[in-house]
């Protein structure tokens, strides 16, 4: 129902003369569905546009690769009538493929992402020993190193998520994560030249501690904040 204006009755329409004054009713709009204005979203489209295009380099590297390890199998069967050196080649150009597939961010985990090139580093040093003839320096070598560094960068970013570590205390916690997987790698490395002191290596991973912690302690207390915030600035810390 709609109401005059003017006097004020109950009319049967709008948009026609009122029966008591004679006054032009407008035209009202009865939907009972209340009209909202809103801003238009603000939508960025470049990730779509990097995404997609992403995807395509992809698709062609795939591809490409694809294509190269059949031909590299098929001219190493022609010539030798055996795989031969096309294994090395192809199982390389297979794991490299593998670590491309995480960098082109197709998992968004950093979890998985560490795990997944870790389980391919495994295959591919795997594979390289197995197709030697035996199983001499994988076992002994190459499984605790790659299963130690993955352990120490899952660690690392669980404990940079966990303390909500910013800032220089990022580089600090890195360096120090560096220094334990350069003395672990050292310690399996002469563990399988059986050379291992155990004594000794400890005393080396403390001395090698030592000058990142005091590098720490330094910037934590004694560097002046000035310093501080313009190195944060250059580096976005």
């Amino acid at each position: 129902m709609a109401y005059c204006p003017k006097c004020g009755i109950e009319v049967e329409g709008d948009n026609r003369p009122c029966p008591l004054c004679n006054f032009h009713i407008p035209k009202v709009n009865e939907s009972e569905e209340a009209v909202e204005k809103k801003f238009p979203k603000a939508a960025n489209p470049y990730p779509v546009h990097l995404r997609r295009v992403l995807n395509r380099i992809f698709v062609f590297v795939s591809l490409l690769v694809f294509v190269s390890v059949s031909l590299m199998f098929y001219i190493d069967y022609e010539l030798n009538e055996a795989s031969t050196w096309s294994r090395y080649s192809n199982i390389s150009v297979m794991a490299g493929w593998g670590v491309l597939y995480f960098s082109f961010g197709y998992v968004q985990s950093y979890y998985k992402v560490i795990i997944g090139i870790g389980l391919i580093a495994l295959a591919l040093l795997f594979g390289l020993d197995m197709f030697s003839g035996s199983l001499d320096w994988f076992v002994p070598l190459a499984f605790p190193i790659v299963v130690g560094t993955t352990a120490i960068a899952v660690s690392y970013w669980s404990l940079i998520r966990a303390l909500s570590v910013r800032g220089f205390n990022v580089v600090g916690f890195f360096f120090i994560a560096v220094v334990i997987l350069s003395m672990w790698i050292n310690f399996f490395i002469n563990s399988y030249q059986a050379e291992t002191d155990l004594i000794n290596w400890i005393i080396d991973t403390a001395l090698q501690l030592l000058p990142v912690i005091l590098i720490m302690i330094y910037v934590k207390y004694l560097m002046p904040e000035r310093i501080k915030q313009k190195i944060s600035r250059k580096f976005h810390l």
